[in-house]
């Protein structure tokens, strides 16, 4: 729990322990169960709001899952089965969000440096997840009971702009998380102390990661 810690309180020292020794996969358990824990108490009641809105906003769509015979089954879908989804997508985003970001940055570090390896930056990267997976999470939640409800909740620059989540420019909007670029700062200043780096070159390789991961995701929401 300490070295977690150390990605909010001081990233840079956390590089150099993980130089050290490499290590991962405890803290993606706990990372993973804490975000879990968030997450479930609250997506029975994302979802279902979020068919009202996809309702009300694209009958198109609605009336083409009618005809297919789709609605019905999925506005009545048991919370054990949201439930499962939820759990089943977010255990799955975030082991190719693990995989992914960690080749990059790994791509990104031999730029600077021949030092470090994949396991190196898969440690640094899973640390710094504690920022945009559990507190992101925990910032939903607290947004999501002082509100109400789960519409509109985001941690991202859809915040500031009154638009749907559905339409195009939201949905790139959403690529750009705030969350998301404290944990790439971080990660950043993990990946300087980890390889004696100027920590302007470490938050530019964690930095141009992240700027990049955000334009193809978005970009890629534009097309569907």
């Amino acid at each position: 729990m300490h070295n977690l810690a150390l990605i909010v309180t001081d990233p840079f020292s956390l590089g150099k322990r993980i130089r050290e020794k490499p290590f991962w996969i405890l803290p993606a358990l706990l990372i993973l169960a804490l975000t879990l824990a968030l997450t479930l108490p609250y997506s029975p009641k994302a979802f279902h709001e979020t068919m009202e809105k996809l309702r009300i906003e694209k009958p198109e769509v609605v009336q083409k899952l009618k005809e297919a015979g789709r609605w019905e089954r999925m506005v009545n879908a048991p919370k054990k089965v949201i439930f499962l989804r939820t759990t089943i997508g977010l255990v799955f985003a975030y082991g190719i969000s693990l995989v992914i970001t960690s080749l990059l940055l790994l791509l990104g570090l031999r730029f600077f440096t021949a030092e470090g390896n994949f396991v190196h930056l898969l440690s640094i990267y899973t640390h710094s997840t504690l920022i945009n997976y559990p507190l992101a999470s925990l910032v939903k939640d607290i947004i999501i009971y002082l509100k109400g409800t789960t519409l509109g909740v985001s941690t991202s620059l859809l915040l500031f702009f009154p638009l749907s989540p559905f339409s195009k420019a939201g949905r790139f909007l959403q690529a750009f998380d705030i969350m998301d670029i404290w944990a790439a700062a971080a990660c950043g200043l993990a990946v300087a102390g980890a390889f004696s780096l100027e920590k302007k070159r470490g938050l530019t390789v964690s930095l141009g990661v992240w700027l990049l991961k955000a334009l193809i995701t978005g970009g890629l929401s534009l097309l569907f």
